[in-house]
């Protein structure tokens, strides 16, 4: 039987990593020019909600 990993970082340092790492997709994303399609703008909002999740859960823990 394998044996639970534990990790020295705590849940909300993995949320603040996951947020940052969630920002850097939506400036990959994020259109150069002036015109966005469909897919990108489902992705955008997709990312926005992942993040307002993680915002919320970081208000809970203080």
């Amino acid at each position: 039987m394998n044996a639970a990993i534990q990790s020295k970082n705590s849940y909300s340092d993995t949320l603040k990593a996951r947020k940052s790492h969630l920002n850097g997709l939506i400036n990959l994303v994020k259109p150069k020019s002036g015109k966005t399609t469909n897919i990108e703008t489902m992705t955008i909002a997709a990312i926005n909600a992942e993040i307002s999740i993680i915002e919320k859960q970081l208000k809970k823990r203080g």
